[in-house]
C-alpha cells in the first residue's frame, strides 16, 4: 500500500525539478505544527495542520513523507532522498487529491541537502481518486476534516 501510494506521487510528478530554488530553504518551517497521520515501518506521513487551507475551490495543505530506507526515483535524475515536503490539493467532494509541489531532501524531517523539487499552481494540480483503505484515502480524509469550515463540502463517491 504504501509502495503505491509512493509511486502514485512520483507518477503525479512530484519528484522531477531543479534543487537550486529552494536548495538549503527551510521557510516552510516557520509556521508548522506537524501531526503524524500514519506510522508504519516505511514510511511515516504527517500533515502540517496549520497550513491546511483553502485554495479556490480545492483544499491544500503541506504533507512530509518520511521513509526508513532511502528512496530513488527510478529513471529520474532526482538524487537519493529520506524525506520529501509537498503541497497536496485535495478535492473533498470527490474524494480526490494530487501534487502541486514539493522538495525532497537527503535527510529526516525536511532536514538535510534539497535534492529535487517540483511546483506549480495548485489549480492546475492533476487530482486522482483515492481508494479506501490506503493512505492516500486516511490523507484525504484528514485534511478535509480539518479544512476551513466554508471550504467542506459533502464527499460523495466518484
Amino acid at each position: 500500500m504504501v509502495r503505491k501510494f509512493s509511486s502514485l506521487l512520483v507518477a503525479l510528478g512530484i519528484m522531477a525539478g531543479a534543487p537550486e530554488a529552494n536548495a538549503g530553504s527551510t521557510d516552510w518551517l516557520a509556521s508548522t505544527n506537524w501531526e503524524v497521520m500514519e506510522w508504519t515501518a516505511p514510511v511515516t506521513v504527517s500533515v502540517d495542520t496549520a497550513s491546511i487551507a483553502a485554495h479556490a475551490a480545492r483544499i491544500t495543505a503541506r504533507v512530509m513523507w518520511d521513509y526508513a530506507e532511502t528512496q530513488n526515483t527510478r529513471g529520474q535524475a532526482a538524487a537519493p532522498f529520506k524525506s520529501m515536503v509537498g503541497i497536496v490539493v485535495f478535492d473533498c467532494a470527490t474524494k480526490r487529491f494530487g501534487g502541486a509541489g514539493s522538495v525532497a531532501y537527503s535527510g529526516d524531517g525536511g532536514d538535510g541537502e534539497a535534492v529535487a523539487q517540483y511546483a506549480i499552481n495548485p489549480e492546475n494540480a492533476a487530482l486522482s481518486s483515492t481508494e479506501p483503505g490506503t493512505i492516500g484515502r486516511d490523507l484525504l480524509t484528514y485534511v478535509c476534516a480539518h479544512a476551513p469550515r466554508a471550504s467542506r463540502t459533502t464527499p460523495r463517491e466518484p
